[in-house]
């Protein structure tokens, strides 16, 4: 080959268009093969990478009730408590207001200055207590008025009688006429009349006078002292002198879902149901009561029942207004298959537990709830006492992953009987047949 052949060999080489830029001369002319809505090559094999990436993922990840083995890391390390057989007590709790038995506003009967009070604020007063003293000297006065007045009208009266009388006899010998006798029996009822008069003017006198010593109508606590010496009250003023209100006994005020209704009523035909109340704070002690009192009717825009409890409250442990928690015991479940509350997880068909067999892999077990009672579950169905069930470690367990299981220290599922009698006081919420845990709770 000659030079200028071996030449023009080597420029038509640098001067040819590379493959890839080919393409995109082509796709870029409208005569080309390809378009930019045409997937290349490199496109069609990303997407199948990430086809084959997800299909993993969701083989790896499964549900709850599917089958699943141990990652490189080996049986998974969970927590694992007995479920038991106990009697467990179904509580109703609430949060309640407390409402004294009688609550009265002193007001003044009758106007006047008030002279002296006779109580400091926040006495507890007994019924007929001395309270306010009001300037009686114009009642007193408006008395002697009609006590003369009275004085007056008798001897008008004594001398209408004796009159009548002359004119009866008169009449009788002829020397009165008819006329005479009836004029002297008319002025003597009139003044008879008149002595009745009298007689009601004293009394409402002597009412005035007495109400101007104004005493405790009720045994109660006073409120804040609304009046002072050398303030002028008048009569039936609708700003009080002073609020009483009664703390022995004293009602609490609560109210429960309409689904405990029937227990409730059927609890009642049984005796006195106590009640449980707890003030709000540090140092509030529980008193029992017994309820007293259930409305006639359920609220339809809540969906509950008003009800009351009355207690003794001798040691003033209740006070007017407050907000206590309230306990029921309706009943209590003989013999009730019981778990830790924890081992509960909500999934898409409802509450489900992981148990723990003797092959030391972790199953997928739904149960039927019937309530919740403070740390405990109690199941309808599902799991049987005696069976462990994981109240750990749930987020990596799918049905037949292996686990190691490490007991949990002793609870309130441990066993033994619960007491209907401690429980109010430290019970948890009971939620009614059926119910289901919040979203996001060890849902899988």
């Amino acid at each position: 080959m000659s030079d200028a052949a071996r030449a023009a060999n080597t420029s038509h080489r640098l001067t040819a268009t590379p493959p890839r830029a080919a393409e995109s001369t082509r796709a870029a002319q409208p005569g080309g093969h390809l378009n930019p809505g045409e997937p290349g090559p490199w496109r069609a094999a990303l997407a199948g990478l990430l086809g084959l990436a997800l299909t993993a993922g969701a083989c790896q990840q499964g549900t709850p009730g599917g089958s699943a083995r141990s990652g490189p890391g080996g049986p998974v390390p969970v927590s694992v408590a007995s479920a038991v057989r106990k009697d467990v007590p179904v509580v109703v709790r609430s949060v309640g207001n407390v409402e004294s038995v009688g609550t009265v506003e002193v007001a003044s009967q009758v106007t006047g200055l008030v002279l002296d009070v006779h109580f400091k604020e926040g006495d507890f007063v007994k019924r007929g207590d001395l309270l306010f003293t009001i300037d009686t000297r114009p009642y007193s006065s408006t008395l002697a008025a009609a006590q003369a007045q009275l004085a007056r009208d008798q001897a008008l009266y004594q001398q209408a009688v004796d009159e009548a009388e002359r004119a009866v006899r008169l009449n009788s010998e002829g020397l009165a006429s008819e006329q005479d006798l009836t004029r002297a029996k008319s002025n003597a009822a009139a003044a008879a009349a008149a002595l009745g008069a009298d007689k009601a003017q004293i009394g409402s006198a002597r009412i005035d006078v007495q109400f101007t010593r104004i005493r405790a109508p009720i045994d109660g606590r006073t409120g804040s002292l609304l009046v002072y010496p050398g303030n002028v009250v008048r009569s039936n003023e609708s700003r009080p002198l002073v609020v009483i209100r009664s703390l022995v006994p004293i009602y609490v005020r609560f109210s429960i879902p309409e689904d405990y209704l029937p227990r409730l009523r059927m609890r009642m035909k049984e005796g006195d149901l106590p009640a449980f109340a707890t003030p709000r704070g540090e140092g509030g002690a529980t008193v029992e009561g017994r309820v007293s009192f259930i409305d006639n009717w359920v609220d339809p825009a809540t969906g509950t029942i008003a009800l009351k409890a009355l207690f003794t409250n001798r040691d003033h442990e209740l006070w007017p207004g407050e907000f206590v928690d309230v306990a029921l015991t309706l009943a209590v479940d003989q013999d009730a298959t019981v778990v830790p509350e924890a081992a509960l997880q909500t999934g898409q068909d409802g509450p489900y537990v992981f148990s723990v067999g003797a092959d030391g892999k972790a199953t997928y077990r739904s149960v039927v709830l019937k309530h919740i009672v403070g740390p405990e579950a109690v199941l309808a169905s599902g799991v049987e006492p005696g069976e462990q069930v994981v109240i750990d470690g749930q987020v990596r367990l799918r049905d037949g992953t292996p686990v190691t299981a490490r007991p949990s220290a002793p609870g309130p599922a441990a066993g033994g009987s619960a007491s209907t009698e401690a429980s109010p006081a430290s019970s948890g919420s009971a939620l009614p047949n059926g119910a289901k845990r919040a979203a996001g709770q060890g849902a899988p």
